[in-house]
């Protein structure tokens, strides 16, 4: 090996030897103790000089140990792929114990960001990585504390994930270190269904049962932040010596000062024609938001005025609000509407009901955007799909604008990521039957022709299957409950049982139906919240007998109730998600974010579902 290489490894080998060993206890904002290896962002000239050093490694036949200080250099430099390429190269057994931890948690810390936690346990269940972590001081013991969270949490465990970070908080010495740890814990409690939350609360007497304790009082005050901090100061009255009540999550330190308390609201809605039914339904929601709130505080209710846009321009809508006292205007429901107020200069906070998900040159001022669209819907699909390897999906929509909406918005954001979409098939509301809509894009046509081909010129007494296209890693069907039953058994049928289908919310009305709905066995689709037992804190009073689309409606205006009571005066406020009828609720910019839940139909009942874990039908 030359002189140069040597030299050059050498000094990287002591700047990574002193991180490992010298390593700062103090942990990061998502409550882990800092990974001593892994960057996310990259250093284009350290990823450059990585490189160079990993050329000459080749070239002079590397040790090991020098390969493993290479992919260090990569992981720090912020290339986790050829980090994790270079890792590979390293035969383990050639190590010694020292370099042998550095080697094993390199491992779990780049399975953990590839988010494959099958490998993470692998390497963490080594037995001797495990009897080498009898002798680990307390930072590293910290360390693996703070993995095993990380790996819960992508398992879907979130509850073990807690009960790790419980732990390493117990190691913790620094009040601004345990706090972010507990900043993790109650962002991981916020996604829990308020049924979780009061059964992990009525357990044994555990800090995890107290934390889910606090966690179900703050759930049953989303409509009301004013009376959060006497929330905080009655919980940690009567847990005088439980780690947050000595060191609270810092969303229990946010000035509720900062959130906007209109008294007055102003809602802007065409209430005739076409119209009529939809924004009635959306009212009815948010008026039902609006009763539980009363039901809740003898507090002087805000007032709201409802303006009629079918009878006058939404700009005439917004000034005479204005002139009126509002302090907050909700409206916008249609697209023209929408749109027009986005290009207004808006002067009171105001929701627009219709959503634009286009880039803005810049944010504009008191605009919060938030919509019943299923862009987010669709890339929460696109991100799981990524996660499970699949490059290449099929498309199956209705020919209706929210249905080519969907597919341009799952499509732009899969491509993005180098996907691939094999085809995509529209279809129309009068089709019947779908085997001949699907059998070109599955090419059981082309498999069918060929079978008669080889019949008529070679042998007519061949026995012959017909077979599907093998290039599909899975589908995605749009469409509601009474065209999508029909679709699956046909996709069945053509030879695609096997193949994973997802679904949006538009599949499930939230009502159980198993018979009908048995010929949806095995989708896995985003649920609305509202449509799952548990997870509200009270279930809403939409009409069983609506169709899915206005029942969704129901749940957006009682979101949006949910919504203007939380909404910040600046952009600091908000750090934790409102658990909201529609999704889990966060703000982006202008943006309303909505994270739905995941669920799968399981002879014919839709059943909560744990994506992280999920292993099949």
């Amino acid at each position: 090996m030359s002189k140069d290489l040597l030299k050059k490894l050498f000094s990287i080998g002591c700047i990574v030897a002193c991180i490992g060993g010298c390593a700062p206890t103090a942990t990061d904002r998502a409550g882990r103790v800092p990974e001593i290896y892994i960057s996310t962002t990259e250093d284009v000239d350290a990823v450059a000089e990585a490189e160079a050093l990993f050329s000459l490694s080749q070239e002079e036949v590397a040790t090991s140990e020098e390969l493993l200080d290479i992919a260090i250099l990569f992981a720090k430099s912020g290339n986790l792929e050829r980090s994790f390429n270079t890792l590979s190269l390293v035969v383990s057994n050639q190590l010694s114990d020292f370099r042998f931890v550095d080697y094993s948690i390199l491992k779990i810390e780049l399975a953990v960001q590839r988010r494959d936690a099958n490998e993470a346990i692998i390497s963490l269940e080594n037995p001797r990585f495990e009897q080498l972590q009898q002798t680990f001081d307390r930072f590293y013991q910290q360390r693996i504390l703070s993995i095993r969270s990380d790996i819960s949490e992508l398992q879907g465990n979130s509850f073990d994930s807690i009960r790790y970070s419980i732990q390493l908080v117990s190691m913790l010495s620094s009040s601004s270190d345990i706090v972010n740890v507990h900043d993790k814990i109650w962002s991981q409690l916020a996604e829990q269904p308020y049924q979780k939350l009061i059964s992990c609360s009525e357990g044994q007497q555990t800090l995890l049962a107290d934390w889910c304790e606090l966690s179900a009082s703050v759930r049953n005050y989303q409509k009301n932040p004013d009376v959060m901090p006497a929330v905080l100061a009655n919980w940690r009255a009567n847990h005088l010596n439980h780690p947050a009540e000595k060191n609270p999550p810092s969303w229990f330190q946010t000035d509720t000062n900062n959130i906007l308390q209109a008294s007055k609201i102003a809602v802007l809605l065409p209430l005739q024609d076409q119209y009529e039914a939809p924004s009635k339904t959306f009212l009815d929601g948010f008026m039902q938001a609006y009763f539980d709130l009363l039901a809740q505080d003898d507090m002087a209710p805000p007032q709201v005025r409802i303006h009629d846009t079918s009878t006058v321009p939404i700009e005439q809508a917004y000034e005479n609000a204005i002139i009126e006292g509002a302090e907050l205007v909700i409206g916008g429901i249609r697209q023209s509407e929408a749109m027009t107020l986005r290009e207004m200069r808006l002067v009171l906070p105001t929701i627009v009901l219709n959503q634009s998900f286009a880039e803005m040159s810049t944010q504009k001022d008191n605009l919060f955007q938030f919509g019943n669209s299923k862009h987010h819907e669709m890339l929460q699909i696109a991100d799981h799909a990524l996660s499970k390897g699949y490059k290449s999906v099929l498309l199956i929509s209705p020919d209706k604008n929210w249905g080519k909406e969907s597919v341009q918005a799952f499509s732009q954001y899969w491509l993005a990521k180098e996907g691939r979409i094999a085809e995509t098939v529209y279809y129309n509301e009068t089709v019947k039957d779908f085997t001949e809509n699907l059998k070109p894009a599955l090419q059981v046509d082309l498999s069918e022709y060929r079978g008669l081909e080889i019949r008529r010129f070679i042998n007519s007494q061949v026995l012959f299957s017909s077979r599907r296209r093998q290039d599909i890693d899975f589908v995605v069907i749009l469409g509601y409950p009474i065209k999508a039953r029909q679709i699956k058994p046909s996709l069945d049928f053509l030879y695609a049982s096997d193949l994973p289908v997802y679904s949006i919310s538009n599949i499930y009305q939230g009502e159980a139906q198993p018979d009908l709905d048995r010929d949806l066995s095995n989708i896995t689709f985003t649920a609305m919240p509202w449509t799952l037992s548990g997870h509200l804190t009270d279930a809403m009073d939409s009409h069983p007998g609506m169709h899915t689309a206005y029942r969704q409606l129901y749940a957006m205006g009682y979101d949006t109730f949910l919504i203007h009571r939380n909404l910040p005066k600046s952009s600091t406020g908000l750090q934790v998600p409102l658990f909201g009828a529609t999704g889990l609720l966060s703000i982006d910019k202008e943006n309303i974010q909505r994270k739905a839940k995941w669920a799968r139909f399981k002879n014919g009942v839709a059943q909560p579902l744990n994506i992280k874990q999920e292993t099949g039908s």
